[in-house]
């Protein structure tokens, strides 16, 4: 088999793949997500968690050396 031949089965291979792949992704349609978070739910707010400075442990500078 001569080079381009080979080469062009190779490409018609790759677009009958990626073809295959768009269409079976138009069929099912996008993916929903397993659990929805809700951040502005005042119920689970946790006011400690919420406020990044509180028990912060980072120094403010490095070690002197």
């Amino acid at each position: 088999m001569k080079t381009a031949t080979k080469l062009t089965a190779f490409l018609l291979g790759l677009a009958a793949v990626f073809g295959a792949a768009y269409g079976v992704g138009q069929v099912t349609g996008p993916g929903t997500p397993a659990v929805e978070i809700h951040h502005d739910d005042p119920e689970h707010s946790n006011p400690e968690h919420d406020d990044p400075g509180a028990g912060s442990s980072l120094p403010g500078h490095g070690p002197d050396r």
